[in-house]
């Protein structure tokens, strides 16, 4: 097939060349996991009565979050391309554009916000999506399962390498169903919800993922129902429980 050009470049060429500018506006300290090891006991939790939300404590001053925050702004102007990219050039780039879940809502959106545990501004490096103990989780593009078990405030944790520097992340799971180093393709099934790790109730947390940085995953989501979940102005203003357990940084 004859590839699409920008100014002489195939549009390959000219995404990626914009993804490392991106990427190389900070190192993000987070863009690797640590060794899991074994699973810890549970902690308690106390009750909570609000909308289910979690995820890793990064303080919104940290340079992590700020690098995140650039890395999202450079990364809205890749998207059409990026959109462009994966239907005319089939296999150049596999890019998370289904939803990891049948139905889609959202409880916390992507950026700063009120943490959940401490109280404090803290980077949300991903989105927030409810549902019942035991929902499907789907993969979102095809990859490589990189970790698939207990990754701290996640809980149990599903990571996929999606290829030239994407990865997507999929946190507070109930139950993993795949392993470390499998293949898996887009809208397979790979795990349940749950509330394992730093949660308030049971949800998915779901991060993309470029060369480490977190991104914004509300535009690759791309179906009616977001549509209909991005027009809840809401989602900016959720109240969030001060009083649970410290945080697992």
């Amino acid at each position: 097939m004859k590839q699409l050009v920008i100014s002489g470049k195939s549009i390959a060429s000219h995404v990626r060349t914009l993804c490392l500018t991106a990427a190389i506006i900070g190192l993000s300290g987070q863009g690797a996991l640590a060794a899991s090891g074994p699973a810890p006991a549970p902690a308690p939790k106390a009750p909570h009565h609000g909308p289910a939300v979690g995820g890793e404590f990064i303080p919104a001053s940290s340079t992590e979050a700020s690098a995140d925050l650039r890395a999202d702004q450079q990364f809205r102007t890749l998207f059409q391309s990026w959109k462009k990219m994966d239907g005319v050039q089939k296999g150049v780039i596999a890019i998370p554009s289904v939803q990891p879940v049948e139905k889609l809502q959202f409880t916390s959106n992507f950026g700063i916000r009120s943490d959940p545990f401490r109280g404090t501004a803290a980077m949300h490096a991903g989105v927030d999506i409810p549902g019942p103990v035991g929902t499907p989780i789907y993969a979102t593009a095809d990859g490589i399962v990189d970790h698939a078990g207990w990754q701290g405030g996640y809980g149990n944790l599903v990571e996929i390498n999606h290829g030239k520097g994407i990865a997507t992340r999929y946190g507070h799971l109930s139950k993993v169903l795949v392993a470390d180093g499998a293949r898996v393709t887009r809208g397979q099934l790979i795990a349940l919800m749950g509330s394992t790790g730093r949660s308030t109730g049971s949800h998915l947390h779901y991060e993309v993922r470029m060369d480490g940085h977190a991104v914004n995953p509300v535009p690759f989501l791309t179906t009616g129902d977001y549509l209909m979940a991005s027009q809840d102005h809401s989602i900016h203003q959720i109240p969030v429980s001060t009083d649970g357990p410290a945080a697992q940084d």
